[in-house]
């Protein structure tokens, strides 16, 4: 992933995406009830995200996520998975706390040490299976 964006951008990435799958659009209201933010973050951010060119809007619709918003949305939700995987799998961390905890530092770990976290997950599953 080349391109960086804050912790927050992420979250509303990948909440708009959850909801395009789930709908088709992401609507603002949908959206303020999954983040739990005000309207006017909703739309604040919206605005700069389709500046940015990680989504569209359409009028009285919802947004969409454009091809670079779904990727990085993507990226972030595979990090997350992970990470979570990781806490639970491997540490044995409960599945509530290790979803909170994947969602809090997920941002800030970088890929080199997403892309081995999924080759000690593998190496850990390969190792539990038995004939």
């Amino acid at each position: 992933m080349t391109r960086k964006v804050t912790a927050s951008i992420e979250r509303y990435l990948k909440g708009i995406y959850r909801l395009q799958e789930k709908n088709g659009v992401a609507r603002t209201s949908e959206l303020v009830k999954l983040l739990g933010v005000v309207p006017r973050t909703i739309i604040n951010t919206m605005k700069r995200e389709k500046r940015e060119g990680l989504m569209t809007r359409q009028p009285y619709k919802g947004v969409k996520l454009t091809k670079e918003g779904y990727k990085i949305a993507l990226h972030a939700i595979r990090k997350h998975q992970l990470l979570e995987r990781l806490l639970t799998d491997i540490l044995h961390v409960e599945k509530t706390l290790a979803y909170k905890v994947a969602i809090d530092i997920g941002h800030y770990v970088p890929d080199g040490v997403i892309e081995k976290i999924e080759e000690a997950i593998e190496i850990n599953q390969k190792s539990t299976i038995t004939c």
